[in-house]
């Protein structure tokens, strides 16, 4: 499936390329065929050469289209994030992201999930921590996971990164996303930022599913 970068610049940046050889480039939004076509994955707008004037007005037009929206930034900001997901964007990440964490994100993005960088994903919980209730009675099941997945799912949910996690228990990324990836299916959510609610026993609400 193709993914479109839509980008000021022109062209595909090498590690952009890099992560999606298919990938093609489009300088404004406006050039993304209006019609949502079922071959596009996903958009990639690069707000990073945008006056930020005109950067939430780019994003709600990208978000428009249908289609999952990754913004990415030259210096990733919680306010302008929160603006972006805010908008309906899935993901926002920084502009010069390296192609495995671009390639991650899209798994994220284009299977429904959210995507955030980790020092975002620590606010997010500690925000959602304080303004959502968490129910008192009830408690998590974990009972379907391992316990080597209880501990990487209890890392997630106080915001460590898949590095630091596998850093911590002496295991590879590779084996970090494996159990993240059965955790997820294990108990029915669709990415970290879900997982991460669920364990800190915050209701997973419609806007994010």
């Amino acid at each position: 499936m193709e993914r479109v970068f839509i980008t000021a610049i022109g062209y595909m940046r090498d590690r952009w390329e890099s992560a999606f050889p298919d990938a093609i480039a489009v300088p404004t939004v406006a050039e993304v065929d209006g019609s949502p076509r079922a071959e596009t994955a996903s958009l990639w707008l690069d707000i990073s050469v945008l006056a930020e004037e005109t950067r939430q007005q780019a994003i709600e037009a990208a978000v428009g289209l249908g289609t999952p929206v990754i913004v990415m930034s030259g210096v990733p900001d919680e306010s302008e994030a929160f603006g972006a997901f805010n908008k309906g964007a899935r993901g926002y990440c920084h502009v010069k992201a390296a192609p495995e964490q671009l390639r991650e994100i899209a798994v994220v993005v284009e299977n429904s999930g959210l995507w955030m960088p980790t020092n975002l994903m620590q606010r997010f919980l500690s925000l959602a921590a304080r303004v959502i209730p968490a129910k008192a009675v009830d408690t998590v099941d974990l009972s379907s996971l391992t316990s080597r997945e209880v501990v990487v799912a209890q890392r997630v949910a106080h915001g460590a990164s898949n590095r630091e996690i596998a850093e911590v228990l002496g295991i590879s990324e590779r084996t970090v996303k494996a159990h993240l990836t059965t955790s997820f299916e294990k108990l029915g959510v669709r990415d970290r930022v879900q997982l991460a609610l669920k364990m800190n026993n915050i209701e997973i609400y419609s806007a994010l599913k």
